[in-house]
């Protein structure tokens, strides 16, 4: 059984880290998704949770029938407590997190993974206690949202390839370039650039293929995005000027 990839609307946005140039966003899903793929694909009787409590861990297991074997097949997995609140719902994000994870286990949502390191810049500021930082605004990635999302589909592996965030105003915060996504594409000239800025830091353009498929997984440069480009073009000028001061 293979689940669909999330809808864009499907998945959902957070801070995960915060440092001295940015934060970093993180995806992931509620257990509404799980609830409603699960009704999508087996109907509503067809699956069943159960949650259990193992060396004081809370334990969340989802039972699917498999009609082959007449019998119910189960996956699980355990959670985590959410921050205090106030309110006491420290054992009940516990047990919808199990859920969640449980539904990782059976493959609802596990492309997420696949997402990599989205880094967004913006102001922060040493916490007062002076470990770690914190954002100069703090509600300034609330109602953040995925709003473009876009898989390559294997026979074993979904990956995200194309994805767009933004926030609650609709300005884009972070875009990573697959297909669908046409803005940002590297230029006949600046890959010239960067052949010629290679050669002189003393690499072929073979060499220059290679490392587009090493670091970014991209066949050709023409298929970089901006960012990535200009990652190249920096630490290929980096070894340029280090050369000349031999």
């Amino acid at each position: 059984m293979k689940f669909r990839g999330l809808r864009a609307d499907e998945i959902d946005v957070r801070v995960g880290s915060i440092s001295a140039k940015g934060v970093s966003l993180l995806l992931y899903k509620d257990a509404r998704c799980d609830m409603n793929i699960l009704d999508e694909v087996f109907g509503v009787m067809g699956w069943q949770r159960e949650h259990k409590v193992v060396n004081g861990n809370l334990y969340c297991g989802i039972g699917i029938w498999n009609k082959d074997i007449q019998q119910w097949v189960w996956k699980w997995d355990c959670g985590i407590e959410s921050r205090a609140d106030g309110d006491g719902n420290e054992k009940k994000g516990e047990a919808s997190d199990a859920f969640k994870r449980a539904g990782f286990n059976i493959g609802i949502g596990r492309e997420l993974y696949t997402g990599g390191f989205i880094f967004v810049a913006c102001e922060t500021q040493k916490k007062q206690n002076g470990k770690g930082y914190e954002l100069v605004n703090p509600y300034q990635f609330n109602g953040a949202y995925v709003s473009h999302v876009e898989y390559k589909e294997t026979e074993h592996k979904r990956e995200i390839v194309g994805l767009i965030i933004k926030d609650s105003k609709g300005k884009q915060l972070f875009s990573k370039r697959g297909q669908a996504i046409e803005t940002g594409e590297v230029t006949e000239e600046e890959i010239l650039k960067l052949f010629k800025i290679a050669e002189q830091a003393g690499y072929t353009k073979d060499t220059v293929f290679k490392q587009c498929e090493s670091k970014y997984k991209k066949e050709t440069p023409d298929k970089l995005t901006k960012a990535e480009y200009k990652q190249l073009m920096t630490g290929y000028t980096k070894l340029v000027k280090a050369n000349e001061k031999k």
